[in-house]
């Protein structure tokens, strides 16, 4: 902004000063005067075609002027015609009047070279060598007017020496019917302004200097987004933008207290689309799209920090994230931070004051309408692919302090959709979370490939549903999870991949499935969201594999519970060394085994008897005669041979339990 005040301050003396010379002398006189000492005038070579000047008028037209770059060859700017009316008379009470002042066909060829723009020897030329005090804020007593400023065809060509990226404004018009300085008049003003690639802006405004407020309005209409593309060239990668974009703004305030002024109007972005020349996965290039996105702002106020938005609403977007091991989609559209700038971040000073004004946000209404997102993964052994599909969130009245709620539907792969209502802090969220999430009918084939990372066993068939109720108070967090799965399959482990969990899921997910193939499993999940361990899907595997572990390496006990059988007599059969048969509680144990022995082929149940070391022969041959007892009796209930093992483990010591420890284990694979 500094820059382009210092140029448009420039050329406007530049221009102040071709007048006065003119209405000192006669026009040819001035005309090769200024041609030949332009450079003692301004700093460069200066050259114009033709000029008429009136002294009794106060009328000057000048034709056809060209400033040159310092190496006078290269035009810096030039103008097809400068006209200017003044009333000469009114500068004898201290007032400098233009009637009217008309600039047309002004071309600007602004070049940037590092940290130079090539019109800083005009500034050097202008600056000034005095070292007097210039402090004095004395009111001045003379009042400048000027009337009917145009600018019309106007043209400012920007290029960047090093990098080589352009930007071109090829249609610039002024209006202004009337600005005063000093005074009490007040005064209006616009500007008009072309883009290369399509769009307008125009902006109108008004001054009252005796009150000192101001009103502007801006509209821009049909603005190509593609405009910005080269000034994206230093944060993002080489990309092509499309869309457009509409604005319709108002401001108002007063010049004193520029930062408390009242903004408001509307912002549109239409048809937006995003796509990277260069991508990671050249067969799927990760572009995104926007069908619009509407802002309606209620009122901005800097000077407390507050923004109130009354909507915000977000249609058809389309969005494609992909990770891989070093990089991701985010890669493939920001340009990496450098070194020099992460010094710069880390030096630079903490402005943060514990007295600045707290951001204040107001969102009336959000809308995210018909978007379609997906997200694959490419670090798994298995690339993995989802999809989320016609989702929709809506919220009203968020805010930063305070709560807020907001519902999210969605689509699932395999016909299923997804459901979230939420309740919560956006400030600090670890303070109070309250969220409802509801899945149903999803394939669960889609979710293979985290199965095979975490467990080496991929899924092959199956339909998920889930119910979850998650809390986060003073940073606990509580989540009760009912997963509801029908049918399903899992493959052998697979031998080239090092899964994250040992867990046996093939076989709990069997033993887990009532008769009718559906899993009904409660899973709940707490932990502390502040320690530097907290992985909430790593707890949650870390929960479930838990489950699934004990499942599988007990199967006797998870099929007696879901056959409804008390599991206190399903892990040890308690008998005394002396006893000289069974009693009926061991026969109760007996019948309970056989029948879960024949509820599943895939079960095998094993009996290893712990007792002391045997102090005669009769107390061996009674050890063998239980065993042979057990094994009849299996039989006799119809046990197949193949599902019963029968050991002799070592002997007990004094005090432990005697009897037969019960094992057991599913011959899946």
């Amino acid at each position: 902004m500094k820059r382009g005040l210092k140029i448009g301050l420039w050329v406007l003396g530049i221009l102040l000063a071709i007048v006065f010379v003119a209405t000192l002398i006669a026009a040819p006189v001035a005309k090769s005067y200024i041609n030949k000492h332009g450079e003692e005038l301004v700093g460069r070579k200066v050259n114009v075609e033709g000029l008429k000047l009136n002294v009794y008028t106060g009328h000057v037209a000048v034709h056809g002027l060209s400033l040159y770059e310092d190496n006078g060859t290269d035009i810096f700017a030039s103008f097809d015609t400068l006209d200017v009316k003044a009333s000469l008379l009114k500068l004898l009470g201290h007032t400098v009047h233009l009637k009217h002042i008309t600039l047309a066909g002004l071309k600007v060829n602004l070049i940037q070279n590092g940290e130079t723009f090539n019109f800083q020897s005009i500034i050097d030329h202008f600056a000034s060598d005095s070292t007097e005090d210039d402090t004095d804020t004395t009111p001045s007593d003379w009042v400048m007017k000027f009337y009917n400023i145009r600018l019309s065809h106007a043209q400012v060509n920007y290029r960047d020496a090093q990098s080589g990226k352009q930007w071109h404004l090829p249609q610039i018009g002024l209006r202004v019917p009337g600005f005063v300085l000093g005074g009490e008049e007040a005064s209006e003003g616009g500007l008009r302004i072309g883009f290369a690639e399509g769009g307008r802006l125009s902006i109108d405004g008004g001054y009252d200097s005796k009150n000192g407020t101001y009103n502007l309005t801006a509209a821009l209409k049909d603005f190509a987004l593609k405009n910005i593309q080269p000034l994206t060239e230093g944060l993002l990668q080489p990309c092509t933008i499309g869309g457009n974009l509409q604005a319709n703004l108002k401001a108002e305030g007063t010049i004193s207290e520029i930062l408390k002024s009242r903004i408001g109007g509307t912002v549109t972005l239409n048809n937006v689309s995003l796509q990277p020349q260069t991508t990671h996965n050249e067969s799927a290039p990760a572009s995104t799209r926007l069908a619009s996105l509407a802002v309606k702002v209620n009122n901005i106020n800097l000077d407390a920090n507050s923004y109130d938005i009354g909507s915000i609403v977000l249609t058809g977007l389309e969005a494609h994230y992909e990770q891989w091991q070093d990089r991701s989609t985010l890669d493939d559209i920001l340009l990496p931070s450098s070194p020099a700038d992460t010094t710069v971040a880390a030096n630079s000073p903490d402005t943060t004051s514990t007295s600045s004004t707290p951001l204040k946000l107001h969102v009336g209404h959000l809308a995210v309408k018909d978007c379609n997102i997906t997200y694959s993964d490419y670090t798994l052994p298995d690339p993995f692919h989802f999809p989320v599909t016609n989702l929709n969130i809506e919220a009203n009245d968020l805010t930063l302090a305070g709560g807020n709620n907001a519902k999210l539907r969605a689509s699932l792969p395999g016909g299923g959709h997804m459901m979230v209502n939420w309740k919560g802090d956006l400030d600090n969220w670890k303070q109070h979370q309250e969220l409802f999430l509801s899945v149903k009918g999803l394939d669960m084939t889609k979710l293979s490939p985290w199965a095979v990372a975490y467990t080496g066993q991929p899924i092959e068939d199956g339909i998920f549903g889930l119910s979850t109720r998650l809390t986060i108070n003073n940073s606990q967090l509580d989540n009760q999870n009912k997963i509801d799965i029908f049918k399903a399959r899992v493959g052998s482990r697979r031998k080239d991949v090092d899964p994250e969990v040992k867990i046996p899921l093939k076989t709990a997910l069997y033993i887990l499935r009532d008769k009718d193939d559906k899993i009904l499993i409660d899973l709940p999940v707490k932990g502390n969201v502040d320690s530097p361990e907290f992985n909430y899907m790593k707890l949650v595997w870390k929960t479930l594999g838990n489950l699934l572990v004990k499942v599988a390496t007990s199967p006797v006990r998870a099929l007696g519970n879901a056959l409804g059988m008390s599991s206190d007599n399903l892990d040890f059969m308690a008998i005394d060394p002396h006893q000289r048969g069974f009693t009926s509680e061991n026969y109760h144990t007996l019948a309970d085994l056989a029948t879960l022995a024949k509820s599943d082929s895939l079960l095998v149940i094993t009996l290893e008897q712990r007792m002391p070391a045997p102090a005669n022969d009769s107390a061996s041959f009674r050890y063998t005669l239980w065993n042979n007892i057990i094994q009849r009796y299996m039989q006799e209930q119809g046990v197949p041979e193949q599902q019963l093992i029968i050991t002799s483990g070592e002997p007990t010591a004094d005090g432990e339990r005697t009897g037969y420890a019960i094992g057991s284990e599913m011959k899946m694979e």
